[in-house]
């Protein structure tokens, strides 16, 4: 990851504004198998820049509002367009897999889903009913559910980390950090397409084209559109399906700028993807009791599994956005932005991952997501300043099918029909002043309101032998039978609803050691939105409480004369009523909840280094150290389980990676390697035997371009010493009893080659 980027006309980069702000090597995008380039780009000057030895901030969004990543006191990493082009990043978890502290990995119910852990918070598998910890953005639209998130790099120009408690200036509050994507808007001063396609093993395809056309002086449009897919490697012994882990998506974005005046703008996108795939491949371990029932099979192969119904994951997401800009003076510019998004997800798994029926389930996720922003900001002498109103609506549902449950004595299928709907509000405030030409105070202050509410009816479906068509499985909370006719009858809809107000503040020292070197002293307090579960076990069912974190941060930013740059965070943050996952079983029903521990404390280390060897030879580096701890937890059956490691948190992250710029008598060549290593995963809350080890992957690519930049011709390479390991894992448990683990296999060594053709006039 670069914290600084070359330009060799001494300009800022602004990664995430109008492509005549991107400068040098900015300009050069140049994506890989599953990115985009901006079309219009120069090769030939971005090749230029990429071995000039100056090196220039780049301009971040942080704090809403243009900055340079130096003077931000917050650790924040900018993963550039031609980091992604270099890392052949397929999609965001690629994207972020040399960010320290990181790490993003695809969902085992969903392979479309993104997740993500940072520093010690893990965002929990994406429905409507969770708020994830760490949030994602696109154009300054908050995605409220990662399902679907996994799509492709598609004429991206930046991806923006941001790390620790971010709960003043983003859409919703979120306690782990904030992802911020932005995609390339369309250019007023030429004319542009770019043609891509790309082969490999295991029959990948990918083709991408984009077109640009500027229509008049003052308005333009651009249409990028993008197909990935490769065959899978999983099987199951019980079933014979095949082609698990495989990948087919499509995206597409349509995107119009209008700028009648220097100081107007109207951004306007609409953009589809859709993915139909098999899904992940959940490989059953040894020593459960669903391991042990006579007919389920533990493979020896890793790519097997033994589930015993046929699986699919399938999504389907359509999104408008909407961004104006005006600014009126020096002291004030207002922005608004507006976002839909509308979100079909159904996913057929086996979540015993075994051939007897225990948890085969079919979940349909639906959402309806609105928002708006209004954003004020300015400068007032030595005070910048921004403020702001936020409104948030989601409305949508859960509902799942369970098949029959033998072992369980549940012949029947286990419905559940639910709707759930969450709202949220927020005003804020933030400021800095500038005490001095090396000195700055800055604090922000916001207020939330968040209400959730559900309805839901799980019922078993007793029709096949003629008995009532519901028998409610959800108790009263009295008796401890059926909720309403307790002799069989229909199970009458429950409506829940709870409200949550809180208030989120931040404040930071920073402090100008010289024109190259920043430090800076951060607080902030967050909080995560409590909620129901779903499905409800009882008419009284409570909901998980909100979570609270409080964490303090000391950096330090620094640029290397020209030779490169090195960034340090050192911090620590304390959690209350921390939001924990657990995999139960309720009455023989599978069901996933959400916990409250009462305590926890994360603290750690960054490292982030970008050094220029010699003219053609550069070296980045990162390392991350997290020491995660509960100080007070009690599991969902009374057992203190505070001595536990904290899941999918590796102790240690570590990157790598060389890059090789030459010029050529007839091109350029452009080598990249990198290897990243994660220390080891635990992957349940309730620590088992089921963990990942250390694992390093290698990566390459090589890239060589003509010096027209007409054309481009790239081989790629990941996971290429095809290390076999897990990326995720789950348990279910009755009480202290395992009754099913799995661990969801990583993919395997993908290689390829990729052609790319641009062309572009001027107007």
């Amino acid at each position: 990851m670069l914290s600084f980027a070359a330009n060799n006309n001494n300009r800022s980069i602004r990664l995430n504004t109008s492509a005549k702000a991107l400068g040098g090597a900015a300009a050069a995008l140049l994506f890989g198998l599953y990115g985009a380039r901006p079309a219009g780009a120069s090769m030939d000057a971005a090749a230029t820049a990429a071995t000039d030895s100056s090196l220039e901030e780049i301009i971040v969004h942080a704090r809403r509002r243009d900055e340079k990543l130096l003077d931000v006191p917050v650790a924040e990493t900018v993963v550039t367009g031609q980091d992604i082009t270099d890392t052949a990043a397929v999609a965001i978890e690629d994207a972020l897999r040399e960010i320290p502290n990181t790490l993003a990995f695809k969902s085992a119910r969903s392979v479309s889903a993104l997740e993500v852990t940072m520093r010690g918070q893990t965002a929990i598998p994406s429905a409507i009913v969770y708020d994830p910890a760490v949030g994602f953005y696109v154009d300054g639209v908050y995605v409220a559910n990662g399902q679907g998130a996994m799509g492709t790099l598609l004429d991206v120009d930046s991806v923006e980390v941001v790390r620790g408690a971010q709960g003043t200036l983003f859409g919703r509050n979120n306690t782990g950090g904030s992802i911020s994507l932005s995609t390339h808007r369309p250019e007023l001063d030429q004319y542009s397409a770019e043609l891509s396609a790309s082969t490999g093993n295991q029959s990948q395809f990918g083709g991408r084209g984009i077109l640009n056309l500027p229509l008049s002086d003052t308005f333009a449009v651009r249409f990028a559109y993008q197909n990935n897919q490769h065959q899978g490697w999983g099987s199951s012994i019980a079933t014979g399906q095949t082609n698990f882990m495989n990948e087919h998506r499509d995206e597409y974005r349509i995107g119009a700028l209008w700028k009648p005046t220097a100081d107007f703008d109207a951004y306007l996108t609409y953009e589809r993807f859709s993915a139909d795939e098999v899904g992940a491949l959940l490989h059953p371990l040894p020593g459960t009791v669903a391991a042990q029932i006579p007919g389920d099979v533990v493979p020896a192969n890793f790519y097997q599994t033994d589930t015993g119904t046929p699986e699919h994951d399938g999504a389907r997401v359509e999104s408008w956005q909407m961004t104006l800009r005006e600014h009126f003076s020096d002291a004030l510019s207002a922005k608004l932005i507006l976002g839909y998004r509308d979100l079909l997800a159904v996913n057929a798994y086996d979540a015993d991952a075994e051939a007897v029926s225990i948890a085969d389930v079919t979940l349909r996720n639906t959402s309806y997501q609105k928002s708006a922003e209004l954003q004020l900001s300015g400068a007032l002498g030595h005070l910048d300043w921004v403020g702001g109103l936020y409104w948030f609506r989601d409305n949508g549902s859960v509902p799942s099918d369970l098949a029959p449950q033998p072992f369980f004595m549940n012949p029947f299928p286990t419905l559940e029909n639910n709707a759930v709907e969450n709202q949220s509000k927020a005003e804020f405030l933030h400021g800095e002043y500038h005490l001095s030409s090396d000195w700055s105070l800055a604090a922000g202050l916001r207020h939330t309101e968040d209400t959730r509410s559900v309805e839901d009816d799980a019922y078993r479906d007793l029709s096949s032998i003629g008995g009532p068509p519901q028998f409610c499985t959800i108790e009263d909370g009295v008796t401890g039978l059926p909720f309403g006719d307790e002799t069989g009858g229909p199970c009458p809809s429950i409506e829940k609803e709870v409200s949550y107000g809180y208030w989120s503040w931040e404040g930071s020292l920073r402090h100008s050691l010289s024109e190259d070197v920043s430090s800076y002293l951060r607080a902030g307090r967050s909080q995560r939105s409590g909620g129901w579960n779903l499905p409800l076990s009882t008419s009284l069912d409570q909901p998980y409480r909100p979570e609270t974190l409080t964490d303090f941060e000391l950096g330090l930013k620094s640029k290397l004369a020209e030779h490169g740059a090195l960034n340090a965070a050192v911090y620590t943050g304390n959690y209350d009523d921390m939001q924990r996952l657990l995999a139960t079983l309720v009455g023989g029903v599978p069901v996933t909840t959400v916990i409250n521990a009462g305590r926890a404390r994360v603290s750690g280390v960054e490292l982030e280094g970008d050094l220029r060897l010699t003219q053609p030879l550069s070296m980045q580096a990162t390392f991350g150290y997290t020491d995660a701890r509960y100080l007070q937890f009690t599991d969902g059956f009374g057992n203190d389980v505070s001595n536990n490691k904290f899941y999918m948190t590796p102790k240690y992250t570590a990157s790598l990676a060389g890059i090789y710029d030459v010029a050529m008598a007839d091109g350029r060549l452009r080598l990249r390697s990198d290897f990243t290593w994660r220390d080891r995963v635990e992957f349940n809350v309730i620590n088992d035997d089921n963990y990942s080890g250390p694992v390093g992957l290698l990566g390459a690519r090589a890239a060589y371009t003509t010096r027209d930049g007409a054309w481009e011709l790239a081989f790629y390479g990941s996971n290429l010493l095809d290390k076999q390991y897990a990326y995720n894992g789950g348990s279910i448990l009755e009480g202290n009893v395992q009754i099913a683990s799995w661990q969801a296999a990583a993919d395997r060594r993908l290689y390829g080659v990729e052609l790319t053709y641009l062309v572009s006039q001027r107007r």
